[in-house]
Order: C-alpha cells, then structure tokens, then sequence
C-alpha cells in the first residue's frame, strides 16, 4: 500500500500500525461495560473495519468528507482518545460485537457497504470465502496494488467445540532484517523473522503488504503477508494460512473482504 505506516495511531510520544483492541478495558467490574469488554476480547473485526474506514479518509477524495475524515487532526494524524470513540461509533452502529463470536466475514463486509453508502465512498465490498490459494493471492495483490489493505479471516480452528483446546493456528513473526528491496514495494529480496506468537486462529487482521523472500535455506519462494493487528506491524507466512486451512480448518472459515 502507498502508506508506510498504514493507519498511525498517536499513543503518547509514540505511533502504532493501526488500531489495538486490548485499549479497551476488560474489567468489567470497574467499567460495567460489556461493550467495552467484548471489544477488548473479540473486537478485532471492529478494529479492522474502522482502520479501513480511516485509511478511505487519508487515501481517497471522496473519503475526506466523511466520518473518519472528521477524526483526524489537521496534519491528518488521529489520536488514541479519538480513536477510540471513532471504535465504539463503528462498533455500535455498524457491526455489533456477539459476545464471545466477535463478528463474521460477511457482517464486515456488510459493515463497508452501508458505511460507503451512508458517507458518498464510491466502493463495494463482498467477502469471498473457500478461494484456491493461487486465487486467494491474486485477488490480494490486485487490492494492494490498487492501495487498497485486505481484511484477511483466520479462521477457527476445526472442530469448533476444540479450538481451544487444540490451539492450534498460526504464527505471526517479526522482521529481524530486510535489505535489498527492489523497485516493486510487495517483493523483498532477503528477510529473517522472529516468532512472536505461536498459535493465532479466529482472528481478523489486515493485510498491508506481499513479500517474496529469497533465501539461500529455502528451495523456493517464501510468500510472507505484512498485517496490521494488535496495533503492531508482523508478518505470516502464507504458506503456514494455507497448510492451516487444509489441516487444521476448513476453507469456509478463513477468506478476505474484497474491495473495489
């Protein structure tokens, strides 16, 4: 995508890579608030949605003047606090939170629509679920190459009534060192990642970039997704989403919403 930073969210001194679910408070004791603790909890599609929202505003003419757009400050920054109540806005308007579900693909999808429709956003979105691998990375590529990020669904892991028991998902790395990159901003000629999390199923992130890495240890291409989630920038490896959902899931559990 054109923005390096994708969605820059102003947390004191510091900037995150999009929005961040666990800001909102758990403690349902303090807050009496069960909105706020199923966004802490399940709200990751909320998350991604009103990221996407904001990335219309900063990226697209006829995004500037909507709801988003009035979020940012004059330097198109938006800050946490704003941030927040820009969530909640989104939340309880457009896609509630079903407790311990979270939201499905196609209520996101849904969630764009009537959000472009209701702010003169001149996009349509559709979830697509059960797609090929090969098709699933193109319809990706197309999207980023036209700067539009991809609301990517990591699906449960199946059966259901397992998952968390078996724990099984996926692993979401950090990029130790990049060098080499060429003219093309989806293909990188070498990186090594770092593992930060082990296990990750039934969650909503948002794709921000395709890597093709180039390793002397691979005997071939390495496809490596740049996402946006819990605030921070990490990569998965496509090759690990597709082995999941062949092994451990099934196709129509994981997909994207695409957007045009």
């Amino acid at each position: 995508i054109a923005r390096k930073m994708y969605v820059p969210i102003k947390v004191g001194a510091s900037r995150s890579y999009g929005g961040r679910q666990q800001w909102f408070s758990k403690e349902i004791k303090e807050t009496k608030d069960m909105k706020s603790y199923y966004t802490h909890c399940n709200g990751c599609g909320v998350i991604a949605l009103s990221d996407i929202f904001l990335y219309f505003a900063m990226t697209l003419a006829d995004g500037k003047n909507t709801r988003a757009g009035e979020m940012l400050d004059t330097h198109g920054n938006i800050h946490k606090e704003k941030y927040m109540a820009f969530v909640e806005e989104i939340r309880d308007q457009y896609a509630t939170i079903f407790g311990s579900s979270g939201t499905f693909i196609w209520q996101l999808a849904h969630a764009i629509n009537c959000y472009c429709k209701d702010n003169g956003i001149q996009k349509k979105a559709r979830f697509e679920v059960g797609l090929s691998p090969l098709d699933l990375l193109k319809k990706m590529e197309k999207m980023l190459e036209n700067n539009q990020p991809v609301i990517l669904m990591i699906g449960q892991s199946w059966p259901a009534a397992l998952s968390k028991l078996r724990k099984i998902g996926i692993p979401f790395f950090k990029q130790k060192k990049c060098i080499n990159i060429g003219k093309s901003a989806l293909k990188s000629a070498y990186a090594e990642y770092k593992m930060i999390e082990k296990d990750v199923y039934g969650h909503f992130v948002v794709v921000t970039g395709i890597l093709i890495d180039e390793h002397p240890k691979w005997a071939s291409q390495n496809i490596m997704l740049r996402i946006s989630s819990w605030g921070e920038e990490y990569y998965i490896s496509y090759a690990h989403y597709c082995q999941f959902i062949k092994n451990n899931s099934k196709p129509w559990l994981n997909g994207i919403i695409s957007i045009e």
